[in-house]
C-alpha cells in the first residue's frame, strides 16, 4: 500500500506544524510543506469532493476506525504522497471491506471526506487565533530587544514574521478542502468530539514530533539568551 491510513492523517497534520524559525533551511522546509499541502488538497478534492456522508457513514467510521486505520502500518514507505487508488486496489483492504459488507470505493471516499472536512474545520479554528499569538510573540521580542541584542532581535523577529506568512499560506490551501453541507455539519456537531478523539488531532504521538523538536530548540535558545543578562 502506498501510504497507511494513519500516515495519511499524519501528512495532513504535519504540514501545519510550525517550522522552527532558526532552522538552517527554513525557507525550503516551508515551501516543501506548502507544496505537500497543495498536492494533498488536489488529491482530496478529486477523490472525495463530490460525495456526501450521512449519519450512518459517520457511525460506521467510528465503529471501524481502529481496524481501518491500521491498514498500511506495516509498510516501510518514506514517500509523503497520498495514493488513494493504490489503497483502494489493495487486496487486504478490499477483503476487509467485503467482510463488513461495505462498498470499498464508496466507503473510503466518504471516510476521506469526513476526516478532511473535520481537519479543515480544526485548522481554520487554529488560524483564527494565530494573529493574536504572533502579535504576542513580537511584543515579547520587543520587550527583550535590549537583552537579546539588535542582531539576535532582528533574526528572531524576522523568523516569527516568516512563520506567520508560512502559516497563512498553509491556511489558504486548507480553505480549498471540501466544506461540509448544512446536513453534514449538523452530523459533525453530533459526533465531533468522538471523531476528534479517534483522529488524535493535537495528539503529540501522531504527527507532532516535529513540533516537539521545535519546542526543544526554543528551550535551547532560551538557555543561550541567559548569557545576555551577564
Amino acid at each position: 500500500m502506498a501510504t497507511s491510513i494513519r500516515k495519511f492523517l499524519s501528512v495532513a497534520l504535519i504540514v501545519l506544524v510550525p517550522v522552527a524559525v532558526f532552522a538552517q533551511n527554513e525557507s525550503a522546509a516551508m515551501e516543501e510543506s506548502i507544496d505537500t499541502l497543495d498536492q494533498m488538497v488536489v488529491d482530496v478534492v478529486e477523490f472525495a469532493g463530490d460525495v456526501r456522508f450521512d449519519d450512518d457513514d459517520v457511525r460506521s467510521l467510528i465503529d471501524l476506525w481502529d481496524e481501518y486505520s491500521e491498514f498500511g502500518d506495516d509498510y516501510d514507505d518514506d514517500n509523503d504522497t497520498i495514493d488513494f487508488n493504490t489503497i483502494l486496489s489493495d487486496n487486504e483492504y478490499r477483503r476487509w471491506a467485503a467482510s463488513h459488507n461495505l462498498d470499498a470505493n464508496d466507503w473510503m471516499r466518504k471516510t476521506v471526506r469526513i476526516t478532511m472536512v473535520l481537519y479543515r474545520e480544526q485548522m481554520l479554528a487554529m488560524a483564527a487565533i494565530m494573529p493574536e499569538q504572533i502579535a504576542q510573540q513580537l511584543e515579547m521580542m520587543e520587550q527583550q530587544r535590549e537583552q537579546l541584542g539588535e542582531e539576535m532581535y532582528q533574526q528572531i523577529s524576522q523568523g516569527i514574521k516568516e512563520t506567520a506568512a508560512y502559516s497563512e499560506a498553509m491556511m489558504e490551501g486548507t480553505r480549498r478542502l471540501p466544506e461540509p453541507t448544512a446536513a453534514e455539519k449538523a452530523i459533525l456537531d453530533q459526533y465531533r468530539d468522538e471523531l476528534l478523539v479517534l483522529m488524535e488531532f493535537g495528539d503529540e504521538d501522531e504527527g507532532y514530533e516535529e513540533y516537539e523538536e521545535y519546542e526543544e530548540y526554543e528551550e535551547y535558545e532560551d538557555d543561550e539568551y541567559e548569557g545576555y543578562d551577564e
